[in-house]
């Protein structure tokens, strides 16, 4: 007979606990309120993912299918797009913190797997970017669950754990595709280190791989079905013309370095804790271990390898590396260690709470006194403007056009059209072109001469209408003008004044 999991006891004594999830609480309600009061339109990543969900396919025209399913559903459940989407985000920043921090109590003294996981309040990854709501933000719960379910998985062997693993590394490639690195970097630690190996001679593994790729499957014959149309998005987003080869090996430097100044907080943390924790405290320097190593930082490590093997020079590159950096503070902690006196500790959780007061205030601030078209438009006042000068009583069924745009009015219009984006039928070929057009289109565009684009290839669109929209942060003189041109395709539209 086994004797209690010492893991299981470390985790049911852990004395941070309560002060754990009071920082969650606090972390949850500045993340979601701020926002909630301070902007007048949710991001246009969020408003694409609620485009997305609309249409309940296993693919988008960017990227997996996962983030707008989950925006759908926060926002049936709410009722509010901006809330769902802000609550939804911080919600994917809370459990990242959760499963770090679970993952660190099996390497660090509770104390450092609990500022492992909050001094993560100074990457702005895990606040002032999740307001934000993508499949990057969703990136940063799902990679810290695999990982979490494998490691255990690997230390007890129990199916449910491998399980467990394996339906959050499909759901984790269902959010995006980049999170395969973390799925390779695990099966890496499998075959390279005498640990993985036995493991592989059990079930476990195979079990946990053969529920990923059940969970992933609908999606492969979904991008089978539809000439993998996401893949596009991606090649389109890594640039032009390659990079030479001095290029090709500074592009990772830029992108690590990128990193660290997103996570320049963190570091000034956790260094302040070290450098404070006298020399007697400080335990002598080690070498991660090998899992640690591979679930940390060879993740990271791949994503770099690729850029500088094919030469792309990433637009955003700097910011897609949200999941990646979870296990740094971790990594610290254990190879320097340090064991702070209870005082010290007090300091540095004060410390971690006025950096998140800060990074709150900042935006805040910046969302108030800036007048900023990507925060200051009302999005609901100008739909309902919009919706006004349609020419039809009855509810507008599709809305397509400049990607933005189009993700805008299909979330804030009352009846939700469905997107069609870029009036292109190739980036949305689940739809029929002919019903599309026989239903009717609100097309827009910013600019006359793109919307002289869509009459190119759509001759019976009719001539654009301009619309100027004032706008104005709610603590700056200045006002904006949001400028677009728009237009309605489809059958003549019915005469009011006729029986």
């Amino acid at each position: 007979m086994t004797g209690p999991d010492p893991y299981v006891l470390k985790l049911q004594s852990d004395p941070g606990r309560r002060a754990f999830r009071i920082f969650l609480l606090v972390h949850l309600a500045v993340w979601v309120l701020i926002p909630f009061f301070c902007r007048s339109i949710a991001y246009y990543d969020s408003t694409e993912a609620l485009a997305w969900g609309l249409t309940w396919e296993w693919g988008t025209n960017k990227h997996p299918p996962l983030s707008g399913w989950l925006a759908e559903i926060f926002l049936a459940v709410l009722g509010d797009p901006d809330l769902a989407v802000y609550l939804l985000g911080q919600l994917c920043a809370i459990a990242a913190l959760i499963y770090i921090r679970r993952l660190a109590l099996g390497f660090v003294a509770p104390e450092a797997a609990f500022f492992a996981a909050a001094f993560l309040e100074g990457t702005i990854y895990y606040n002032v970017l999740a307001i934000q709501y993508n499949v990057n933000v969703l990136s940063l719960a799902l990679a810290p669950a695999v990982i979490y379910y494998f490691w255990r998985a690997a230390q007890t062997g129990r199916a449910a754990f491998w399980l467990a693993a394996g339906l959050a590394g499909g759901l984790a490639l269902l959010a995006k595709y980049t999170n395969a690195f973390f799925l390779l970097a695990l099966g890496v630690w499998l075959a390279a280190s005498a640990q993985g190996r036995s493991r592989l001679r059990t079930p476990g593994p195979w079990l946990a791989g053969l529920a990923a790729f059940l969970v992933f499957l609908p999606h492969l014959a979904w991008l089978a079905h539809y000439d993998f149309l996401p893949l596009r998005y991606s090649q389109g987003k890594a640039g032009g013309e390659p990079l030479s080869l001095a290029g090709s090996l500074l592009e990772p430097l830029r992108i690590l370095l990128a990193q660290a100044g997103n996570a320049a907080a963190t570091l000034a943390l956790w260094a302040w804790l070290y450098l404070k924790t006298p020399r007697a405290d400080r335990g002598p320097r080690r070498r991660p271990p090998a899992f640690l190593f591979c679930a940390g930082l060879l993740p990271l490590g791949l994503l770099l390898a690729t850029v500088a093997v094919l030469g792309l020079g990433f637009q955003a590159s700097t910011k897609w590396a949200y999941a990646f950096l979870g296990y740094g503070p971790l990594l610290l902690f254990y190879c320097l260690p340090a064991a702070p006196a209870p005082a010290l500790r007090r300091q540095a959780l004060i410390l971690a709470y006025v950096v998140l007061a800060a990074f709150g205030a900042g935006v805040a601030i910046k969302n108030l006194a800036l007048t900023r078209g990507t925060t200051s438009v009302d999005g609901r006042a100008l739909a309902l403007a919009l919706k006004a000068a349609w020419p039809e009583a009855r509810p507008i069924p599709y809305v397509g056009g400049e990607n933005r745009l189009v993700s805008r009015f299909s979330t804030y219009l009352p009846e939700r059209p469905r997107p069609f984006w870029d009036m292109d039928p190739l980036a949305a070929p689940w739809e029929d072109e002919e019903a599309v057009r026989a239903a009717g289109v609100l097309v827009l565009a910013f600019s006359e001469e793109k919307y002289r684009e869509y009459q190119t290839r759509w001759p019976d669109l009719p001539p654009p209408r301009r619309l100027d929209w004032p706008f104005q942060a709610p603590l700056s003189r200045r006002t904006g003008i949001l400028t677009f041109f728009w237009g309605r395709l489809g059958p003549p539209a019915p005469d009011p004044a006729s029986p």
